[in-house]
């Protein structure tokens, strides 16, 4: 006869059972990371947008987060023809209409403006407590009006084994994604 004991079938499925368990967590940071690569990149996009427009328009284009300490809950892209940060009215075209509105992404990800040390390398990043840490606003040039970088971290604090990202835009309005590899804490 062919075929399997009853007990070759249980030690089989005992086996494929502890390599389940194993492969488990190592999958769960993937998707963990995954996410926070797709999070970082919409945020890339929205900041080149913001670039973009400013430059098409010839005025201020402003990126704001809807909550000052998390983008990740949230941003506007506008036109910001006082430069000032504030949507003057949603039915401004020229200060405060939004060009793009984006809700709250998916996960427990966080994305908040922080500053960069000196170099050289390895830079250490640090929470940004300043007012304007809810927002970047590009001049008629799709230069940043603050005159230096900003930087963004990303990360996933219930994954604290998934290393963050930091997306930076520099001072001519170009945004890219500057590590993938930053600690969070």
């Amino acid at each position: 006869m062919q075929g399997f004991t009853l007990v070759e079938l249980m030690v089989s499925i005992a086996v494929l059972s502890i390599i389940v368990s194993l492969a488990a967590p190592s999958f769960a940071e993937t998707i963990a990371a995954n996410r926070l690569t797709t999070q970082a990149d919409a945020l890339k996009a929205a900041l080149s947008l913001a670039h973009a427009e400013a430059v098409r328009r010839a005025q201020p284009v402003t990126l704001r987060a809807t909550d000052a300490d998390n983008f990740l809950k949230g941003w506007n892209v506008f036109p910001d023809a006082d430069a000032d940060g504030s949507p003057a009215g949603a039915t401004n075209d020229a200060d405060g209409r939004p060009l793009q509105a984006i809700g709250a992404a998916k996960g427990a990800g966080t994305a908040g403006r922080v500053t960069r040390s000196a170099a050289p390398a390895p830079f250490t990043y640090t929470s940004a407590s300043d007012a304007a840490r809810a927002r970047v606003t590009f001049n008629s040039r799709g230069a940043l009006i603050s005159g230096s970088p900003a930087f963004f971290r990303l990360c996933d604090p219930k994954n604290p084994a998934v290393k963050g990202r930091i997306v930076q835009v520099n001072v001519v309005g170009k945004s890219s994604i500057d590590s993938n590899s930053v600690a969070c804490n």
